[in-house]
């Protein structure tokens, strides 16, 4: 991770919590070039903290402050270490660092937060180092060690999944679990963590208590997308005879299916099978369900048969998956003999007493048969008497697998029923209700009535509902005019809960607050939540600014707006989006803007962001379709100053196209005569810039003549772009009679009659309207077709009081890349 970013991330931190002494003014954006020129709409604002003044609220508003960031404990202390490390600056010591991974890791634990790339890689770093001070009896500090709690609370931590790249929660998990058993097989510390795995790896279950942390590593390792190694661990188990507890088995099953590699799952529960393990009821939802959300119905009806021990019934989730199966694939006579062998066992007392089982035939019924509330109603009473025991009684979670089904039928409709059934008979909504509620109204587009379902949530949620509550954000915030108030008050209830938003959500927040100019609200999202993003998580949302930047439907306003977030936010923002940003601000005929662009790579502390030559050459030539002298000057100045990069013929092309666009042609004719005595020497392009500049130079023409003789002494083969360069060099200064002779005897000597944008090149150069008509009688006698073509696709306007032909002149030309490639 580069050094700039955890910078950026440490001074933000460090300013919530009043380590850095700044005012609110710090942290705004930079101020555009020039001010909007449209009015600021009305600003939707989260709640401001109130202060009264004596007087001084009376005649003006509190500046607008930013929320505050709320580090995670000890994530600061591991973001510097890995900043500090990199500058070869000096490092936290011992004791700040054991101090930060208990704070850390137990903030995690107790909140059951995810653990993303970027937190995983510091840990495993500090981890690292802490082993090897620990292996240096001199150093003075390294009497503090992690303890066997400590590194199983890391251990613990890593039980969810992340949205990211999980390599680096797999090295920390070995690592993690290489040094518990270092410890308590009573290895000498001297050895590095990478060297433990190999000699532990044939020596896994020997020690006190081996079996809990094996099975923690296996989790690990099949959560992680490292179920093959996970899978290998186990065999090695079985081979001493200790692998028979099915928990080992579950979560390698789990992750063989979650990676699609269905052949090493069935192959693993044949091994189980051979190895005593009995085929319980999880095992057989996960290969049952594995080959019925592909579609595979042979091999899905075969495993649905498969006998599980002790003649337990199938799971619920199995069931609800085998029915959507069956559903897709038309096997409804199927299912429809499964779901009577069902009832018939509730009914008759097999299975009554099995609550989940009841639930799964009212979802049947609504999905397989069509039942509605009132049949719904009726099984509810059936099961009420044959039922005696309170705990299998149909509640709340009943109606929620309805509303699941509900869901499954995209009718919304239904769902509002089944929600009235449950409150009819009293059932009170939880949680998962109102998440299903939210549910079925995003589904059928009912942005309000999901909103409304939302204000039901109480104060007890869950991070269960967060990422129905993520949907809701991103889908208020794609409609043509969002309600920001809805937005808003979403966001809030998430952030006050210390929720961080999923990356897509808050770019879909951030792009709605942009379109109505609400710069303080992206501010306050991006910093309360990407500061706790990994690197890849971050790219999601800088992308999407960068787009934002690129957009030619938003304006040069809104385009620098979002930029001045972006550098804020993102310092880590890679060299060539800077460089395409650049370049469209001169699309935008913004020159200035590229140039501030331009300026901030060059002042940008990372070495691997500053310009480099071909930077340097897309801004000199950016110029040459934006012209602004100042600009020009200014990046000249710092390319002078810049040490790190060599000229090359191209970037003295490039300078050229600049200052000929700024009128300064006797300065681009400086850079022809570097390119001429330079290794590389002049290009097609070079040669094409140099007549162009002759064109507006004082004596200009007798200069072309004479490079012409070079170049047909030199017997040099041109271009017809760099023939009719020269022509329009010679016109320009009055040789009118010449020019028309060149053009005459043009195919003689590149091979090629003048094209349409040729002649209009001269037509403007000429400097009299007489000069200019009697080229066109000329060109109208000589080249009839060309002539109309070119009629046809330029129009002529009178541009500085003369009437000349509209065009972009082409600063390059098609057969240089071509030429110079040979």
């Amino acid at each position: 991770m580069r050094s700039q970013l955890t910078r950026h991330v440490l001074r933000r931190l460090q300013l919530s919590t009043g380590r850095l002494a700044a005012t609110p003014q710090c942290l705004c954006i930079a101020p555009r070039p020039i001010f909007r020129p449209y009015p600021v709409g009305c600003r939707v604002v989260r709640t401001p903290v109130q202060r009264r003044t004596f007087l001084g609220g009376i005649f003006k508003k509190e500046p607008r402050a930013l929320k505050d960031v709320e580090a995670e404990p000890g994530y600061e202390t591991l973001l510097l270490f890995l900043a500090n490390r990199k500058e070869g600056t000096r490092l936290p010591s011992r004791a700040e660092l054991l101090q930060a991974w208990r704070e850390f890791f137990a903030y995690k634990t107790k909140y059951e937060r995810t653990i993303n790339s970027t937190q995983a890689y510091c840990a495993l770093e500090v981890l690292r180092y802490l082993e090897e001070q620990q292996e240096n009896p001199d150093d003075s500090d390294s009497s503090a060690t992690l303890s066997e709690d400590d590194l199983r609370l890391a251990r613990d931590s890593l039980s969810i999944s992340p949205t990211d790249t999980p390599e680096n929660h797999v090295e920390l998990a070995r690592s993690l679990f290489s040094v518990m058993r270092r410890n308590k097989l009573g290895l000498p510390v001297d050895t590095p963590i990478k060297d433990l795995w190999p000699q532990l790896k044939s020596d896994l279950l020997k020690g006190r208590h081996a079996e809990p942390d094996l099975l923690r590593l296996i989790v690990a390792f099949s959560t992680f997308g490292n179920a093959l190694e996970a899978r290998d661990i186990l065999l090695q188990c079985t081979k001493s005879g200790r692998g028979k507890d099915p928990s080992l088995w579950r979560p390698v099953l789990h992750g063989l299916a979650r990676e699609e590699r269905v052949h090493e799952a069935v192959e693993l529960i044949n091994e189980s099978e051979k190895q005593g393990v009995e085929f319980n009821r999880t095992i057989h939802g996960v290969i049952t369900t594995f080959f019925a959300k592909r579609n595979m119905v042979e091999e899905t009806k075969q495993w649905w048969s498969k006998p599980i021990r002790r003649n337990e019934p199938p799971s619920r989730t199995t069931y609800f998956e085998v029915l959507l199966f069956a559903i897709r694939n038309g096997e409804q006579q199927w299912a429809t003999e499964i779901y009577k062998d069902l009832v018939e066992k509730l009914e008759t007392g097999t299975l009554k007493r099995h609550k989940a089982l009841w639930d799964v035939a009212f979802q049947w019924a609504v999905l397989l048969l069509g039942k509605g509330p009132e049949h719904i109603e009726h099984m509810f009473r059936v099961c009420t008497e044959r039922v005696s025991e309170e705990f299998a009684q149909p509640d709340i979670d009943s109606i929620n697998r309805i509303l699941q089904a509900a869901i499954e039928k995209n009718d919304p409709y239904l769902g509002e029923r089944f929600i009235a059934l449950g409150e009819k008979l009293g059932f009170e909504k939880n949680e998962e209700t109102v998440m299903l509620q939210i549910e079925y109204r995003l589904r059928a587009n009912d942005l309000d009535g999901a909103v409304k379902a939302f204000r039901s949530f109480g104060d007890s949620t869950t991070t269960k509902s967060h990422p129905i509550l993520n949907e809701l954000i991103r889908k208020l915030g794609a409609i043509t005019s969002p309600d920001y108030e809805k937005i808003l008050e979403i966001t809030s209830y998430l952030e006050q809960r210390s929720a961080t938003l999923e990356p897509d959500t808050v770019v879909s927040i951030c792009m709605a607050f942009l379109r109505n100019d609400e710069q303080f609200e992206v501010m306050d999202t991006l910093s309360l939540h990407t500061a706790y993003y990994s690197i890849a998580e971050r790219g999601t949302v800088r992308k999407a600014f960068v787009q934002y930047c690129l957009d030619t439907q938003n304006s040069t306003a809104r385009a620098w707006d979002a930029y001045s977030l972006l550098r804020q936010f993102f310092p880590e923002l890679e060299r060539s989006d800077r460089v395409r940003i650049m370049n469209s601000f001169f699309g935008r005929r913004r020159a200035d803007m590229a140039c501030h662009v331009f300026g901030h790579m060059r002042a940008h502390s990372n070495t691997d962001i500053r310009p480099t030559v071909e930077d340097y050459t897309a801004f000199f030539e950016g110029l040459g379709t934006a012209p602004d002298e100042a600009s020009l000057k200014m990046v000249h100045n710092m390319w002078k100053m810049d040490t790190t990069t060599q000229p090359n013929t191209k970037l003295y092309n490039s300078l050229m196209v600049a200052y000929i666009a700024c009128d300064t042609s006797y300065i681009a004719l400086e850079f022809w005569k570097d390119i001429t005595v330079s290794t590389e020497g002049p290009s097609y392009e070079s040669l094409h810039l140099a007549f162009m500049a002759y064109e507006i130079t004082s004596g200009g023409d007798e200069l072309a003549v004479e490079l012409w003789q070079k170049i047909q002494r030199m017997e040099i083969e041109v271009p017809a772009e760099v023939y009719g360069a020269y022509v329009a060099a010679i016109a320009a200064h009055g040789n009118l009679d010449k020019a028309q002779t060149l053009l005459e005897e043009m195919q003689g000597v590149v091979g090629k009659r003048p094209e349409p944008i040729t002649l209009a090149i001269i037509h403007n150069a000429l400097q009299s309207d007489q000069e200019r008509e009697a080229f066109c009688n000329f060109a109208q006698r000589e080249f009839p077709p060309v002539y109309e073509a070119l009629n046809k696709n330029f129009k002529k306007r009178e541009i500085e009081g003369e009437l000349k032909y509209r065009f972009a002149r082409p600063w390059k030309i098609e057969s240089v890349e071509t030429q110079e490639s040979a």
